[in-house]
């Protein structure tokens, strides 16, 4: 039987080419690979240039979809991009949101970019305390939620204030009059932060 060696790399290249899965990160990031496995807590998969090397991981919290070479779609991120989770968290505070010494002042968020900057404001909109600006794509730890009575939930996030002249590591807490929105929150603030981050 002969055997037409050049035939050969073509057959092995469509291979690869039918059966290469697409990886979208949240960080916007995106690349070829052979999905092995999707875990409880992580995904796993060989590059498509060493199909015979390792096997890798990443944390399914990292990844906003995957589309199979069947064309299939499995969305697992809730934001497709930083702007939706930033409108995200600004709506829920502005609704939501309320000062930590005063109930009577609720709180109106804003971004600048990566920074989020949290204002309390008096029943005619005016403003009562001006906060500082907190990197949220810097964040050091989440804690978890802190729940009061009457449903009240602080959010704790220990990360970069910036202020005019410096800027320093602190712990920047948002009281909220829901805990399933705080939780909500939370969830968009992580998310945005893996968004913010490039590899």
């Amino acid at each position: 039987m002969k055997i037409n060696y050049c035939i050969l790399p073509l057959l092995v290249a469509g291979n690869l080419f039918y059966s290469q899965d697409r990886i979208s990160k949240k960080n916007g990031s995106t690349f070829d690979a052979k999905l092995i496995g999707i875990g409880s807590t992580d995904i796993t998969y060989k590059e498509l240039d060493n199909a015979d090397g390792p096997t890798h991981s990443l944390d399914k919290s990292e990844v906003y979809q995957i589309t199979y070479n069947n064309g299939k779609v499995d969305i697992l991120g809730k934001y497709k991009t930083p702007e939706e989770a930033r409108n995200f968290i600004v709506s829920k505070i502005n609704e939501y949101g309320i000062d930590r010494d005063r109930n009577d002042l609720s709180l109106r968020a804003e971004f600048d970019g990566e920074n989020i900057k949290i204002n309390s404001l008096n029943g005619k909109g005016r403003t009562v305390h001006e906060g500082d600006f907190w990197d949220l794509s810097k964040v050091v730890a989440f804690h978890d939620i802190s729940k009061r009575k009457d449903n009240i939930a602080y959010l704790n996030i220990v990360t970069y204030k910036i202020t005019k002249s410096k800027r320093e590591l602190s712990k920047l807490v948002i009281k909220l009059t829901d805990y399933e929105v705080a939780a909500q929150v939370l969830e968009a603030m992580k998310d945005l932060k893996i968004m913010l981050k490039k590899d």
